[in-house]
């Protein structure tokens, strides 16, 4: 968690789940509105970069087809 995410505002939130879950993370000393942070973030991240994918896929696939094609840009150029 970054600086500016650790200062920002927090709001309640009602929640249900499980009572077995509960207990046990409780006995685990696990901090629920963390780990609730944590995987709503890599959540939202996940989503994101699948959204990011389905925007961009077309140009994705052209740019695919033009290496497949004619290969990368700076082929024509010896390596050293």
């Amino acid at each position: 968690m970054d600086i500016e995410t650790a200062a920002e505002e927090k709001s309640p939130v009602n929640l249900r789940i499980r009572t077995s879950l509960k207990k046990k993370a409780k006995s685990l000393g696990v901090n629920l509105s963390q780990t609730l942070e944590k995987s709503l973030e890599d959540e939202i991240s996940r989503r994101e970069q699948l959204e990011w994918l389905e925007v961009n896929r077309q140009a994705i696939e052209a740019y695919n087809r033009r290496i497949n094609e004619r290969g990368p840009a700076l082929a024509v150029y010896p390596s050293f």
